[in-house]
């Protein structure tokens, strides 16, 4: 069973006096565990793909594909993303589902299409037959543009993220490669 570690009650330093709830934290995972060592520092184990998404500025050694991270508390705060959180949960999925996520999906970074697919691999399930998805690998390509990379999602709201299928406009991106490709004559990840 995977496990996600819910932020809340944020504020911008650790020694800062609240007058309301703060903000709303990032809900990291799915995560292996949360582990908490005498209320120093909480301990948190999960795939490349989803630590490196929520702690992109981390050296994280990671094998088998799965990595550990140990996030130093500041006084009583727990810090992700340049603010500091006085309470975390540790969840699970279901819990999740009822409180109302912004759901994200991932856009190509040089022509917004959400038409994304990773590499993976898969095991047959005789008993529920059916593939099953054992894990998932660092490259992801645009069906749309061509482009491969380990870095190529940006992650947007879902109301703002066009269908898979459809042929409308994609997102407009502003990202630096972006801008890069356009001034260098590429068009949809090749070159003219």
């Amino acid at each position: 069973m995977s496990v996600y570690l819910n932020l809340f009650h944020g504020r911008d330093s650790f020694a800062q006096d609240m007058d309301d709830w703060g903000s709303e934290g990032a809900t990291i995972g799915p995560l292996s565990y949360v582990h908490t060592t005498y209320g120093s520092e909480v301990k948190i184990c999960g795939a490349r793909a989803v630590l490196e998404r929520f702690f992109p500025n981390v050296n994280i050694h990671f094998h088998d594909g799965q990595g550990e991270h140990a996030i130093q508390l500041a006084g009583d705060c727990l810090p992700h993303d340049g603010k500091f959180y006085g309470d975390w949960s540790v969840c699970g999925a279901d819990a999740l589902r009822a409180r109302a996520l912004s759901p994200v999906t991932p856009v190509c970074d040089v022509c917004g299409s959400a038409d994304l697919i990773k590499d993976a691999a898969a095991a047959w399930d005789r008993d529920r037959q059916e593939w099953s998805l054992l894990s998932t690998y660092d490259s992801t390509t645009c069906q749309r543009c061509e482009r491969e990379g380990d870095d190529i999602a940006q992650w947007v709201p879902n109301a703002q993220a066009p269908s898979r299928e459809s042929n409308q406009a994609e997102v407009e991106l502003t990202s630096p490669r972006a801008a890069e490709a356009e001034g260098k004559g590429e068009r949809g990840g090749r070159r003219d």
